[in-house]
């Protein structure tokens, strides 16, 4: 019997016994009253109103709770109302449910609940995409054992009960990254989000998981992209010093050789020597091909000419043992690229590729088109473009996944200690980024690599390439020099002290500056010449190119000459070299000193492609010349 029921019938039976007691006493006064009198009207209606509140008594006892709902609105209203929020915030609370469950299905992240101790209380369909479990599957069991890799429990159980005792109040939150295992065995990198609440003595563990393999691949790429520009960046500092040295060294060796060329025992140590500064010429070219920081002349070039000049350099050199085929595509387009580094990166991948192959194999070298649009897949990032592909390929041991991001780094080699220097790679990654394109390997441990070279595409047709060798003005044997004067601008001091003495023994008149600021004071204070030769990089706000641009601007026309041991972008970010222009690199000889700097003198343009008709020195003699002897009058 409800509440209401009771006290209705409780307030029915208090009706009735008051009637009763009323009825009684009026009664006895009706007795005692005389007919007619005043008495007995006010008695008669005291019976009258007994017998209704009989009635009504009656009425109350047979239906209680219509009349609570209908006579006593007063009573019954609140208890009604407080009903009603009682079911209304249940109502309430089953909503919430229903929206957090669909929140829970419908977000991006799987959703998974644990107990304090692991144990798995909910898993979303998010969960089942993510893991591959179903939540039949799941519900129950550890999540340590479910989805952690076994080397990776102990971790995860230390990191949750951290977690678990630094939670003060009814919710704390966490976040970390962890390695965790899908249903078929595959392992992915996930992010996952912790919200601990407070049941009891325990903890719900709310736990929201989200696939980061891709996001942290992408971070991996972008450390490795800076390491490579930091170590980069140092190397080419380091190789622009020492070709300074090697400059000064390779020049006296040559001096002392000749010196000793009639005593056997010298000249067999003076070419120690001249060998041993060949090989670190070799390194640091190396070094400054890894740091993107060697000039390069890139040309149209036909790919698959020079893949077959290269095989026939390369036959002798792997040996029998190497077979080497070719699958070059007819349709491959021209590459814009510098042809003396293209070969020398098939050379250094088909040396890398022999180490690999110690017991023989086979090396194929295999070109084709590549067009990637700006909304394709990442490939070793490269810019939307057409390129050439050139791919170099051996049967060999292939490359263990654990070292396939360390390849390319200098230094880093898999050979035995005293093997190469381990700049083979760096070199190709290096000239392959500077070319403007990029190189990727490819292959499975003991299943062979693919190393494939990414190189732009050349807007000429086929008939307008030139050759694929190089049309590079022949070594002289004979060294020849010249009466003209040079101004030689060169920052390090023993490094000039050698140059002018080189030049003046070629015939030249030298003109000597420290730095471009004295140089332009040179040619301000009316010093005539007619060469510069200009080391690029030099201390102080102006470098070798822009001293040339201001000294052109002055004197037109202007043969240059560059040397350098590290053009340091001074041309352009990518380190080509424009057309007219002249380098000798450092470290150099007196015959390339010699055969550079005729070269220039000799060419009827200037750095900037314009004619030059006469040097300025046979200028002033001619005009020397004609003042003192006018042609006669006719």
């Amino acid at each position: 019997m409800t509440q209401p029921r009771r006290l209705a019938l409780a307030m029915a039976l208090l009706v009735v016994v008051t009637s009763c007691v009323v009825s009684a006493v009026t009664y006895y006064f009706a007795t005692q009253a005389t007919p007619g009198g005043p008495l007995a009207t006010i008695v008669s209606a005291a019976l009258l109103g007994g017998t209704i509140a009989g009635v009504l008594a009656v009425a109350v006892a047979a239906g209680p709770a219509r009349f609570w709902r209908s006579a006593l609105p007063d009573v019954t209203g609140p208890v009604d109302g407080r009903s009603g929020r009682e079911h209304g915030l249940a109502h309430q609370a089953l909503t919430d449910s229903e929206m957090a469950q669909a929140i829970v299905e419908n977000a991006l992240d799987a959703f998974v609940q644990t107990d304090g101790s692991c144990v798995i209380l909910d898993w979303s369909p998010h969960a089942e995409a993510l893991m591959g479990w179903t939540r039949a599957d799941a519900v129950g069991r550890s999540v340590e054992e479910l989805v952690f890799p076994e080397a990776q429990r102990p971790v995860h159980r230390q990191w949750v009960d951290r977690f678990l005792s630094e939670a003060s109040g009814d919710a704390a939150g966490g976040r970390y990254e962890t390695p965790l295992l899908h249903k078929d065995g595959r392992e992915f990198f996930a992010e996952v989000s912790l919200t601990a609440l407070r049941r009891g003595e325990g903890y719900l563990i709310n736990a929201f998981v989200r696939d980061i393999t891709a996001k942290r691949a992408a971070e991996e790429q972008l450390f490795q992209a800076q390491k490579m520009e930091s170590v980069g960046q140092l190397t080419g500092g380091i190789a622009h010093d020492f070709n300074n040295m090697l400059t000064v060294i390779t020049g006296t060796i040559e001096i002392l050789a000749d010196g000793v060329k009639h005593d056997p025992a010298l000249t067999s140590i003076a070419k120690m020597i001249n060998d041993a500064a060949d090989r670190a010429s070799q390194l640091t070219a190396n070094l400054l091909a890894f740091a993107r920081k060697q000039p390069l002349r890139p040309l149209e070039t036909d790919v698959n000419a020079l893949i077959e000049e290269v095989i026939k350099l390369l036959a002798p050199t792997l040996g029998r043992r190497i077979e080497i085929g070719t699958a070059l595509s007819e349709q491959a387009w021209l590459a814009l690229v510098d042809r003396s580094q293209l070969t020398s990166a098939l050379v250094n991948l088909a040396i890398n590729a022999r180490d690999a192959m110690p017991n023989g194999g086979r090396l194929l070298f295999r070109t084709g088109n590549f067009t990637r649009d700006a909304c394709d897949a990442e490939v070793g990032g490269l810019g939307a473009g057409d390129y050439v592909a050139v791919e170099v390929i051996d049967s060999g041991a292939g490359i263990p996944p654990a070292i396939r991001d360390r390849i390319f780094e200098p230094f880093f080699s898999t050979k035995q200690f005293g093997t190469g220097t381990g700049l083979g790679l760096s070199m190709v990654f290096g000239f392959a980024k500077q070319s403007g394109g990029s190189v990727v390997v490819d292959g499975e441990e003991g299943k062979g690599a693919c190393f494939r070279i990414y190189l732009p595409k050349a807007d000429v047709e086929p008939s307008d390439a030139l050759p694929a060798s190089d049309a590079s003005p022949p070594d002289d044997d004979e060294l020849r020099g010249g009466s003209e004067t040079i101004l030689c601008v060169e920052d390090d001091d023993v490094v000039r002290a050698h140059v002018t003495g080189r030049l003046e023994s070629l015939g030249y008149k030298v003109i000597v500056a420290s730095n471009a600021t004295h140089a332009l004071e040179l040619v301000n204070s009316g010093a005539a010449f007619d060469l510069l030769f200009t080391d690029i990089i030099m201390p102080g706000a102006m470098n070798g190119r822009q001293l040339a641009q201001q000294v052109a601007e002055l004197r037109r026309p202007l043969r240059v000459l560059y040397t350098s041991g590290n053009t340091f972008g001074a041309f352009d970010a990518s380190g080509h070299l424009g057309e007219g222009v002249l380098l000798l690199t450092k470290p150099y000889r007196k015959a390339e000193l010699a055969r550079m700097v005729r070269l220039c003198l000799d060419r009827a343009i200037d750095h900037m492609g314009d004619p030059i008709p006469l040097p300025y020195s046979v200028q002033e003699d001619l005009e020397r010349f004609l003042r003192d002897n006018p042609p006669e009058k006719k």
